[in-house]
């Protein structure tokens, strides 16, 4: 028997009687030609979303380099759309900043909150919950296939990670691209050239939000869309040409306009490798530099990260993505081979086509690049979970109605539990009594489904699948419901979003050999590696030995601690019901309210300045006069608490790269005899340390040395002590 892919709309739950008054709320609670439950189904959903997100959000450090980015640009239109860095205009972060519009926007409504910062993230994930829904529902014409597509999304982990911190590009991307495939599948279904612009369109706003990453669906799309599309092929080549030119013109405006602008009326480019060039920054520091490996180039931008090319599979990507591979493929091959010889511009199996060439390419660059952030694995997410709803519904019914296919059904329980299982192992030291539970619910299942084929009874073939899809769904969700365990540090670092144990991870994205693992090589305890209680470079996690957690929720207890601490990792234990006598809001550094791992402040929290930086900030202001810049740093890193919990106007010397050039010693020199700078600060730290992998470019260096030989040291007494770093008068006579 065959299986149809649409539902009975013959009857409709929301047409109301004759003469009966029309209730718009009504109408759009049971919308005509779906199932009452659908609606009210996708609110909850929604409802759980924006619930994971926000307290996420909420709870989670501030990334402050790009809180201090959104405050500079939220104080005048003009860094708004040239994304400068600090409030004085002078050089932009390392890649476009289009991500960081929202939260701009948000700071100029809503004034300097935390909150303000977190809002944007949360809105934007709720937002690909809802269009993932409806795009779902127009690919395989079922709600609850659509439904089910937006629950494994939402608690997939590393989508409950991603949009439950703010100041990160992948927020925006994944909503932008969700965003696109919808208006392209609409394209593929219809021939609608005015959906398909609108694709590109969406596809060029995420290039704002990350630059060439977003242009990985375009040749995907191009493709399914010739081959797919309704049109003779002549209508279809123009459609696909009008689609190429409308993302190359969303896609590139911003960096026409900044590079036709003359450099003195702009911010310098950061991560242009001193050119300058924002073209440099885009193609070369953030994309080619990123591949390294395959094309044996390196550049500034390639920092961090395991390049191994299985990084997908190793623990931790996996965790935090790879649950329903498995179950994704298996749905693939029963779409296509159920959909063969349905004609050409089948939409639904353009759709498929469409989830495979996406997720393919996609996964395809990311293990042939340089990952330095779990949360680059979010845009994987809407393909997968599309992939999965469509496979536990379709291989239901084609199991229900005794084809040959349907066996397929036990093959993606057992595959996907196998695969849990497998994944776990990798990661013994967390929720340690759920995969036997996993296991035992996954053979509970097939057991009930072969016994349904021996005799046909309706109850044991419904325990069947809802255990069966219970076995294959219950790992990953337990992993996103963990990031509620903030006093474990199961939700990330303010850099580095990822769900469980791996949260302090940024770098190595291989298998337990090679620092997969926590801690490094060998697993929870090591001291080399990117995880909690490895010795890590850059990521703000804790140090010393220790591991991930041990344990599980709920009912787990803990006295250790999530703050900053030579034992090591998170706290044993879970998540809600634990009990920790340890706190995450605690920091060795003596900011307010700033976890460790995180570098800056907490979702609910206030400023993060130290008593003595603010003394500092105090002292300059009643100093600084007419000058143009309040004082100036060696380092982005060194200036962005500055400028986000204070709106300083500090000049970050070299910028987030370290090798940018700007200011030269002559311009630094200018800017002294001039005025517009009168106080130099150098930290005893370094800041960033000439950025992520990156080192002090001649320039930088020449003007620490200038500044110590050729300015006076003012007393710490005078500006709240020497922690700050020592602080230098330059005279402009």
């Amino acid at each position: 028997m065959a299986i149809t892919a649409t539902e009975n709309t013959t009857t409709s739950a929301s047409e109301p009687p004759k003469g009966a008054r029309f209730r718009p709320s009504r109408t759009w609670l049971f919308p005509t030609g779906q199932p009452r439950w659908a609606r009210p189904g996708l609110l909850a959903v929604a409802a759980l979303a924006a619930l994971i997100f926000t307290w996420g959000a909420f709870h989670t450090a501030t990334n402050n380099f790009y809180a201090a980015d959104a405050r500079s640009m939220s104080m005048s239109w003009k860094d708004f759309l040239y994304g400068s860095f600090d409030p004085a205009g002078s050089v932009t972060i390392d890649k476009l900043w289009g991500f960081l519009w929202p939260q701009a926007l948000s700071i100029k409504i809503f004034g300097y909150h935390a909150w303000a910062l977190a809002l944007p993230e949360a809105i934007e994930g709720v937002i690909s919950v809802l269009v993932l829904y409806r795009l779902t529902r127009r690919w395989t014409r079922r709600s609850d296939v659509a439904l089910l597509s937006a629950g494994l999304f939402t608690l997939t982990p590393i989508v409950a990670a991603t949009f439950g911190h703010s100041g990160l590009e992948d927020n925006a991307l994944t909503m932008c691209l969700i965003l696109a495939t919808d208006a392209f599948q609409r394209a593929a279904n219809r021939g609608r050239l005015r959906s398909l612009a609108l694709s590109g369109f969406w596809i060029g706003m995420a290039f704002q939000t990350k630059m060439v990453q977003a242009w990985a669906v375009v040749p995907v799309f191009a493709l399914v869309y010739l081959i797919c599309g309704p049109h003779p092929l002549l209508k279809r080549i123009r459609h696909t040409l009008v689609f190429g030119a409308v993302t190359a013109a969303a896609s590139l405006w911003l960096m026409v306009i900044v590079q036709l602008t003359p450099a003195a009326d702009r911010p310098f480019i950061d991560g242009s490798n001193g050119s300058n060039n924002i073209f440099t920054m885009v193609f070369d520091y953030n994309f080619t530099s990123r591949f390294g490996s395959v094309t044996g180039t390196t550049s500034g931008g390639s920092f961090g990260g395991g390049n191994d090319w299985g990084k997908l599979f190793g623990a931790s990507f996996g965790s935090q993505i790879g649950w329903l591979y498995p179950l994704a493929l298996v749905a693939l091959v029963f779409g296509l081979i159920r959909l063969r010889g349905t004609g050409r511009a089948n939409g639904e199996r353009a759709g498929y086509l469409m989830w495979a060439g996406t997720l393919g390419i996609t996964a395809l660059a990311f293990s042939a690049g340089t990952i330095p952030h779990s949360q680059y694995m979010t845009v994987l997410a809407p393909g997968l979970a599309a992939l999965g709803a469509a496979g536990i519904v379709g291989l239901f019914r084609a199991f229900r109605d005794d084809e040959r296919l349907g066996w397929l059904l036990i093959v993606a329980i057992a595959a996907t539990v196998a695969w849990a299982m497998h994944l776990s192992y990798e990661n013994t030291v967390f929720l340690s009594w759920l995969p036997p539970l996993v296991i035992a619910l996954g053979l509970a299942s097939i057991l009930l489904l072969v016994a349904y084929r021996i005799r046909k009874i309706g109850a044991v073939l419904a325990a069947g699948i809802v255990l069966g899809t219970t076995a294959m769904v219950a790992t990953p969700a337990a992993w996103a419901l963990s990031t509620f365990d903030t006093s474990a540090s199961y939700n990330g670092t303010s850099i580095n979003a990822a769900a469980g144990p791996y949260s302090g991870q940024f770098g190595s994205g291989g298998n337990r050999t090679g620092g997969g693992a926590p801690g490094g090589s060998g697993g929870p305890g090591g001291t080399t590696g990117g995880f909690p209680g490895g010795s890590t470079s850059g990521s703000g996690s804790t140090s010393g030995q220790g591991g991930a957690p041990s344990g599980g929720f709920p009912g787990s207890s803990s006295s250790g601690s999530g703050s900053s601490s030579s034992d090591g990792g998170a706290p044993s234990g879970g998540f809600p019901g634990s009990s920790s006598s340890g706190s995450s809001g605690s920091s060795s550094s003596g900011r307010t309210g700033a976890p460790s791992g995180g570098g800056g402040m907490p979702g609910g929290s206030g400023s993060t300045l130290t008593s003595s930086e603010q003394q500092l900030v105090t002292y300059l202001k009643a100093q600084q006069g007419s000058a143009k810049y309040l004082f100036a740093v060696m380092s982005s890193g060194d200036a962005e608490d500055y400028i986000a919990n204070a709106g300083a106007s500090v000049l970050p010397v070299g910028g987030f790269s370290g090798n940018n050039g700007y200011p030269s010693l002559a311009q630094f020199k200018e800017l002294i005899a001039k005025g517009e700078l009168k106080y130099v600060l150098i930290s005893s730290s370094g800041g960033m340390g000439g950025g992520m992998g990156g080192t002090s470019s001649t320039s930088t260096s020449a003007i620490e040395t200038w500044v110590k030989a050729n300015c006076k040291t003012v007393s710490s007494s005078a500006y709240g002590g020497s922690s700050v770093g020592t602080l230098y008068v330059c005279s402009s006579s």
